[in-house]
């Protein structure tokens, strides 16, 4: 078994670097393979929001972020040791669930097998200084398909190597790689009880420890998406995203968003193009018609068309995105797919 230990600190030897050595130790000294990955060595852009990753699940931009995330998928579990900068975590840490949320979600919503996560992050202040710290690192783990076995931030520890002053804080960095040492080895997620967050309610699911207070007084993790039930009674489960149905929901709405977008195309262009050149806005809304009965047995694909379709869109994305290419030649009057006409109707983002 592998575990990845990331560190997000750019700081060389710094406090994230004496946590993740710490946190992993109990995992080096029973005879784990350990990698370890320092962002702050890397090169991670920020995402173009382009779609260019959307046939391939591969980001076209020339930087680091493909060596991430082939250290991520070879891994059995993610140690993750962050610093805190701006009440969260650093921008390498956001910019990497950015450009890989859809590989990620794929492999969740795929049936990938689990792997299991924990988190440590070191911040300056006090804790409304770090509020949203948890928030990030629970999500990151989430998002990488990992059962999250414990989280802990440590406050108060701004200048390098302050955390040496403080070893008992560094005992329990250990004790959590002891529980996911535990959880490597009995092949189940063990929640560390290393989880409490400065007196505040944490997610019994993600640890993360912000809610969502809906009108009717539900509070809703909206890391997870787990509702939090304060009963004596075991939280009751109704959603979570980093689940195998979760990520087949959120697919399903991405699918959903692409559908809509390939069918307006036509009009969004057309009001891109007023606007932009009178910098006014359309009077009216523009309902979107969805139905997709019957196309497939109405449009006539050549073979040229359906090598091209399948070059471009992976697998569990052909059969709509072909449905919704049948229904636009049909909406121009065209009956038979050819290559030409299934360039013209490809996903364009």
């Amino acid at each position: 078994m592998k575990v990845l230990g990331i560190c997000a600190s750019n700081r060389k030897k710094g406090n994230s670097s004496i946590v993740l050595n710490e946190l992993l130790r109990p995992i080096r000294d029973a005879g784990f393979e350990i990698e370890l990955l320092h962002l702050g060595e890397l090169k991670i852009l920020p995402c173009r929001g382009c779609f260019g990753c959307s046939g391939t699940y591969h980001c076209i931009l020339n930087d680091d972020l493909e060596l991430v995330k082939e250290k991520i998928d070879a891994a059995d579990a993610i140690a993750l040791a962050s610093p805190c900068y701006y009440l969260s975590t650093p921008s390498p840490i956001k910019a990497i669930m950015d450009r890989l949320a859809s590989w990620a979600i794929n492999k969740t919503a795929s049936g990938a097998h689990k792997k299991y996560g924990v988190a440590v992050s070191v911040a300056g202040g006090a804790p409304i200084e770090f509020s949203l710290q948890r928030t990030y690192t629970s999500l990151f783990l989430g998002l990488f398909n990992c059962e999250i076995t414990g989280q802990l931030t440590i406050g108060h520890t701004f200048t390098k190597g302050e955390i040496l002053l403080a070893p008992r804080k560094l005992q329990a960095v250990a004790q959590l790689g002891e529980n996911l040492l535990h959880s490597l080895e009995a092949g189940r997620c063990i929640k560390s009880p290393q989880t409490a967050c400065e007196d505040k309610i944490t997610c019994p699911s993600c640890l993360a420890d912000v809610f969502q207070i809906h009108e009717d007084g539900r509070m809703v993790c909206p890391v997870c998406g787990e509702e939090l039930k304060r009963t004596e009674k075991e939280t009751e489960q109704v959603f979570n995203r980093f689940t195998m149905a979760g990520a087949l929901e959120h697919r399903a709405h991405i699918i959903d968003n692409v559908i809509g977008g390939m069918l307006a195309s036509d009009e969004i262009n057309r009001r891109l193009k007023a606007y932009w050149e009178t910098d006014v806005l359309p009077q009216n809304d523009y309902p979107i018609d969805r139905d997709l009965t019957g196309v497939t047995d109405l449009a006539d694909w050549d073979n040229a068309a359906e090598e091209t379709l399948k070059a471009a869109i992976p697998d569990e994305l052909r059969g709509v995105i072909r449905k919704v290419m049948s229904k636009r030649l049909l909406q121009d009057g065209e009956r038979h797919m050819t290559k030409e006409l299934a360039r013209r109707y490809l996903p364009k983002f």
